[in-house]
Order: C-alpha cells, then sequence, then structure tokens
C-alpha cells in the first residue's frame, strides 16, 4: 500500500482531499505546518484554530496527525521576502514561495523521511504523465509533442495542468513543481470543482468545516494592511515621499511607496482632472509614478528566477535552438489572469524573455508570470521588468 503524507490546513479542500485519498486505498497520515506565529487571525493558514480543526479531521478518517513547527522557515522564506520585496518597489507573491519553499519543500523532505510515497494538497491542479493527458489544439500540441519525443516519450514526462474549475484553478502557483516534484505529488481536487464536488462530499461525510469560508488574502497579513504590517515589523513608519508624473513634476505626496502598486487607479491621493494609474514606484528615489492607461502597455517582459515544471533539458534546448524567434507558448501575468499568446525567449544570465503577440496592461516587476503550453504548465518566474 502506498503511503501518503496529505497537508492538513483544517480546510475543506485538504479534508476531502484526505477523504478521497482513503477512499481509494492509499495509507495516509496527515500534517499540518505551524507557520503564523500569532501574527495573523485566528483562522488563518498555520494558525492554531486551523490545527485543531485539521486534527479533528484525521481523528474521523482514523488517520495520524502530527503539527509541525515551521514558523522559522516561514518568516524567513516567505514573509521576510515579501517585506523586502516591497521595500525594493515589486509586488511579491507570497503564496508561491510558501508552496515553493514550505509545501513541496520542507513539508515534502518531512513526507520523505516519514517513509511517504508521496505528498497531497488540496490545491486545484492536475498532475499525471503526459502520455496520460489528451493533447491540446493548436501550436500547443506540437511543443508539448517535442517535448515527448526529447524525453523519451511522453510516458517519461511529468506534467501539471490547470484544475478543471476555472474558477478554483491554482496552476499559476504551483509553477515550481519542477519534475522531481511532480512525481511525487497527488493533487486529487484537480477533477473537481468546489461547490459541486468538494462542498457536497463534504456535507456527505459529515465534515464540520464543509461550509468554511475559503481563506481570502495573504494569510499573514491581518486585514490585508501590507503596509502596516511592514511598520510593525520594522519597527518605524513607512518614509513619505513624491508622487510625481512621467515628466518628473511633483503631483503630491505618499506616506509609503509600497501602499501602491503598478495599474492602481483608486485611492492614489492626487486629484486630477481624468483617470491617472501608477506606471512606476521608484524605491530608491523613493517616488510613485502616475501615468495614462496607455502607459501601462507592454510588449513583453523579463523575469528571473525561472523554473520549469517540464523538463528543464528539453526546454532550454528548445529555447536554444529557436534563438531570436522563440518557443510560442502561453502565459499567465497574474493569478486568474487570461493566458496571452506569446514567444518565450532566452534573456542575459539566464532570465528568459516573454514577447507577448498583443500589448498587455499593467505588468508589475516582482509578480509572477507562468507560461503554458495548452494547459500543460512549462514554467514560470518572476517578473524583473516590462518592455515596452
Amino acid at each position: 500500500m502506498q503511503r501518503v503524507l496529505v497537508a492538513m490546513s483544517g480546510g475543506v479542500d485538504s479534508s476531502v482531499t484526505a477523504y478521497l485519498l482513503k477512499a481509494a486505498g492509499y495509507d495516509c497520515i496527515g500534517a499540518t505546518m505551524l507557520l503564523s506565529g500569532g501574527c495573523a487571525g485566528p483562522s488563518s493558514c498555520g494558525a492554531a484554530s486551523e490545527a485543531d480543526d485539521a486534527a479533528a479531521v484525521c481523528r474521523r478518517l482514523g488517520m495520524p496527525w502530527s503539527a509541525l513547527d515551521m514558523r522559522a522557515t516561514f518568516a524567513d522564506a516567505v514573509v521576510d521576502k515579501f517585506v523586502r520585496t516591497y521595500e525594493a518597489g515589486r509586488t511579491p507573491n507570497p503564496c508561491i514561495d510558501c508552496n515553493r519553499h514550505l509545501k513541496f519543500g520542507a513539508l515534502l523532505d518531512h513526507a520523505r523521511a516519514e517513509g511517504c510515497d508521496f505528498i497531497a494538497t488540496g490545491h486545484y491542479g492536475r498532475t499525471g504523465l503526459l502520455a496520460d493527458m489528451p493533447a491540446p489544439d493548436g501550436p500547443a500540441a506540437g511543443l508539448l509533442d517535442e517535448i515527448g519525443a526529447r524525453c523519451g516519450g511522453p510516458e517519461r514526462v511529468h506534467a501539471l495542468r490547470t484544475g478543471i474549475d476555472p474558477t478554483k484553478d491554482q496552476s499559476y502557483v504551483l509553477y515550481s513543481l519542477t519534475q522531481e516534484r511532480l512525481a511525487r505529488v497527488l493533487l486529487p481536487l484537480g477533477e473537481l470543482r468546489k461547490e459541486a464536488d468538494v462542498r457536497r462530499i463534504a456535507r456527505e461525510q459529515g465534515f464540520e468545516n464543509a461550509g468554511k469560508r475559503d481563506s481570502q488574502g495573504i494569510c499573514f497579513v491581518p486585514d490585508d494592511d501590507f503596509a502596516s504590517y511592514i511598520e510593525r515589523r520594522r519597527g518605524r513608519a513607512l518614509p513619505e515621499g513624491d508622487i510625481v508624473d512621467a515628466a518628473g513634476n511633483v503631483l503630491g505626496r505618499h506616506r509609503g511607496a509600497i501602499r501602491y502598486t503598478i495599474g492602481q487607479r483608486k485611492g492614489l491621493g492626487v486629484a486630477c482632472a481624468h483617470p491617472v494609474y501608477v506606471t512606476a514606484i521608484d524605491a530608491a528615489a523613493n517616488t510613485v509614478t502616475l501615468g495614462e492607461a496607455d502607459d501601462l502597455l507592454a510588449s513583453g517582459l523579463i523575469a528571473d528566477d525561472w523554473v520549469w515544471s517540464a523538463p528543464a533539458d528539453a526546454m532550454e534546448e528548445l529555447l536554444d535552438e529557436a534563438g531570436a524567434a522563440g518557443v510560442p507558448a502561453g502565459a499567465k501575468i497574474r493569478y486568474h489572469h487570461p493566458t496571452r499568446a506569446c514567444r518565450m525567449r532566452r534573456g542575459a544570465d539566464g532570465s528568459v524573455e516573454l514577447a507577448f503577440d498583443e500589448d498587455e496592461r499593467g505588468i508589475a516587476p516582482g509578480q509572477a508570470v507562468v507560461a503554458y503550453a495548452g494547459d500543460v504548465v512549462l514554467g514560470g518566474g518572476t517578473v524583473v521588468r516590462a518592455l515596452r
């Protein structure tokens, strides 16, 4: 019997994940990561109350359960990076860092130590062998065929696909699942819909969390007030600075540049006769630049810290061979953002350049960009800058 460590958050998704795997005959053990250290609300991911709910579900299912204190790792790999990224004038995505370093990093290491064959989470995505997946239409089909051929056949390629529920698909935040990790990850909810299937199963099984609300925002930031959280963590107020236009003319003052994000239109603290948007944040100069809607348009982007979910060697070869023409793909620049046609090219110093078929709006440095072939994730990285 294959053994699975189920990441138990205390919510309905991880509870139904555990139930489905038990029903499928896996030997399951549950584990909850303690992350928040009391810094966020009582229903936050990794909080003590959530651990109690997770333990109760495991008892009901007859699964061993343990709580793992990962607060130090979480603070270093997720929280401190979140603060540093905002202070650098970039927009972070801490959920991606948590998945990369905690759920499918430290927790996967714990699963190996416990003799588990797999780790499972309640994410809405699908994993499996490329050979077992229906081929997408269009250019993506040829690209996936080529990847399979370079790896000795599609039966040797693990793939991450979007979940079938478009309102819940989480493939964007899972791009750091490399081939090695994909071989050990189970995502049972990827073939289900949240309201029609997952909550129904939870009600049928009598889970008390069947109607529990989904977590919202950043788990360790109360009320999504990023600026106040960073001020408390740093022990000092954010420095004030100038709000300027593209020519450098001062339009007003801000109470901390990190209170703004690229593309923001409301709450700017400046009265203008027509709509204006945040088009740039300069951390060194401590300025926020406002401009027109067209100033947010970009033809492409540069991304670093790139991680391949598809086989890395095959993708690197394809980039080398494509040269300036690039490899056709789709890309998302934000969670739940539409996938846009683009071409991937090799950038400098290990970066990846994406050139979009049509201009994109509001590309924000610090955010993740994720590349797809059809519904299969190719990889992703962190936006360094937009190309105009």
